[in-house]
């Protein structure tokens, strides 16, 4: 665990300091009346780094434990897809309210210790404020698409789980985190909620959906069960694994209940986005026969296929060629001047409100020998740099000059 808080805070430290080159996250809140919960909620939304001059559109991680989650996940989410191992996202948590999380979850049966778990049972009030409330909210607010991931830890996993037995479409991802005892509890006694997940899978064979479940295996100590309960779901389950629907559950060993969180959302964000199927290498891309951007284009279409929404590429990525700027870069060095500026005006398009992608197509431009135009992405670039207060602004300026003075010549 120790490892993963080290990870996490230079994690946190980094992106910080990256402020300074414009890599912080926009934190907006809202509030709803919900006429479901009878009460006033914040909630509270991290969008992308740049989100605000794209134009693209995100999926959403919600998140049930605003207090416990919301900056780790944000950092996670932050770190994992600008190394493209996972897409940009819009993180959302649901503020604590005036009633315990324990309210919204169902009162399961504790197999283990022979009792009722004494919670409120009010989940259906809660779904209703997500699905009828919170999701149009969202959906009016920002770009988003339909790809909601719902993430719940401990006592807030119940109403994950349950959701996912009864509702499965609502999000297209499940994680339960500290909850290996809970699958073996039950809405009855002498069930459980890896009888509830199998019988949902039965009765719905079109389930395109991910279930992730995890305990640190120091919660083996109180709970001895969770070993045949993880055991139980893997098994259980793995009939129903198809293309489509993908489940696992896991032991995280020498965590504790609270510990498992890092380590289990990193571990759950790969379960979703496995490395293997994301990570690529760029130069390799440019190297293969064709055009470069026909190449790129082929590797993002082919996961946005399996994912069922828009996967883009990454634009701007410090110290790796696995980006549009780097590898244009890389391009207009061996001469293929018209690829670059195919690569560039894509960067353009995706972000109309950068001065870095317009100064790129600048300097490609430039360099293709078509001045006007060149002057044109550097006005543009300009243009936004003085808004941005951008510290590559001199720059521009200077290229823009020499353009403007070596075609009075």
């Amino acid at each position: 665990m120790k490892n993963y808080i080290i990870i996490i805070s230079l994690l946190l430290i980094c992106r910080v300091k990256g402020q300074l080159i414009d890599n912080s996250n926009d934190i907006e809140t809202f509030e709803i009346e919900s006429k479901f919960l009878k009460e006033t909620q914040n909630v509270k939304v991290a969008l992308p780094y740049g989100y605000h001059k794209s134009t693209k559109s995100y999926p959403i991680i919600l998140i049930l434990d605003h207090q416990l989650m919301f900056p780790t996940m944000t950092a996670i989410v932050n770190q994992l897809s600008s190394t493209s191992r996972m897409p940009e996202s819009i993180v959302v948590a649901i503020t604590e309210g005036n009633k315990h999380r324990t309210y919204y979850a169902p009162d399961l049966y504790d197999n283990h210790k022979k009792r009722s778990y004494g919670y409120g049972n009010h989940q259906e009030e809660f779904k209703m404020f997500l699905e009828k409330e919170v999701f149009p909210k969202l959906a009016s607010t920002y770009r988003t698409v339909n790809f909601k991931t719902l993430i719940g830890f401990s006592p807030s996993s119940v109403f994950t789980l349950d959701i996912f037995c009864k509702q499965p479409k609502l999000f297209q991802a499940y994680i339960a985190i500290a909850s290996g005892n809970i699958i073996g509890d039950g809405y009855v006694k002498n069930k459980n909620l890896i009888d509830a997940i199998e019988s949902s899978l039965a009765h719905n064979s079109s389930h395109n959906a991910y279930l992730y479940v995890v305990s640190g295996g120091k919660d083996l100590n109180d709970h001895p069960d969770i070993k045949d309960n993880i055991t139980s779901f893997n098994q259980r389950l793995s009939p129903f694994i198809t293309n489509k629907f993908k489940a696992k559950a896991e032991i995280i060993d020498g965590e504790g209940h609270t510990d498992v969180l890092l380590p289990g959302l990193i571990n759950a964000m790969d379960f979703i986005f496995p490395k293997e199927r994301w990570v690529v290498d760029y130069i390799d891309i440019i190297n293969t026969s064709g055009n470069a951007k026909e190449n790129i284009d082929l590797f993002y279409n082919n996961l946005s296929q399996e994912y069922g929404f828009t996967i883009y590429p990454n634009m701007n990525r410090l110290y790796s060629m696995n980006c549009i700027k780097n590898i244009g870069n890389r391009l207009l060095s061996q001469k293929r001047i018209t690829e670059t500026i195919e690569l560039y005006r894509y960067w353009t398009q995706l972000y109309p409100l950068s001065s870095t992608s317009h100064a790129y197509l600048g300097l490609a431009l430039k360099v293709a020998g078509n001045k006007k135009e060149s002057i044109k992405s550097y006005e543009k670039a300009i243009k936004i740099a003085k808004q941005e207060s951008n510290p590559e602004l001199l720059t521009y300026k200077k290229s823009l000059e020499e353009l403007e003075q070596n075609i009075k010549k």
